[in-house]
């Protein structure tokens, strides 16, 4: 599984670097500053994550040491934490459709949680756990 976290950060980092929205470290420490959109944040080793959402604004999400996560987007005006009180090990993946999107996370024994946020109401639900490959 590690090696599977390392190549999406390295991933990550190609995908950020390409918008020219962020500069990730690679190299593991504590805490890893990240720049999407103009907004600095401090990231444990995994680093940030851009997600290009076909049907929202793009957006960039990252684990601080701490575990809690956080995003940004465009004139969201820096880094936000995401509702729900969601702690994680890394960003895992990214979903979406016409409705809405999710963003899928893994904590540190290998649990995966989800938070879902409805287009119509623009509004992020709460933290749940999953079994599948999507949200």
């Amino acid at each position: 599984m590690t090696l599977r976290l390392r190549l999406s950060t390295a991933a990550a980092a190609v995908s950020l670097a390409a918008f020219g929205v962020v500069g990730v470290s690679a190299s593991p420490a504590s805490a890893d500053p990240a720049t999407c959109f103009g907004y600095t944040g401090e990231f444990n080793e995994t680093g940030a994550r851009f997600v290009d959402w076909i049907y929202g604004p793009d957006e960039c999400f990252g684990v601080a040491p701490s575990g809690s996560i956080w995003h940004t987007w465009a004139g969201a005006g820096g880094w936000k934490e995401m509702p729900g009180n969601g702690h994680a090990y890394a960003i895992f993946d990214a979903f979406e459709n016409s409705a809405g999107k999710s963003i899928k996370v893994i904590t540190a024994n290998d649990t995966f949680y989800c938070s879902y946020l409805d287009y119509a109401t623009n509004t992020w639900g709460a933290w749940y756990r999953t079994y599948t490959d999507h949200c």
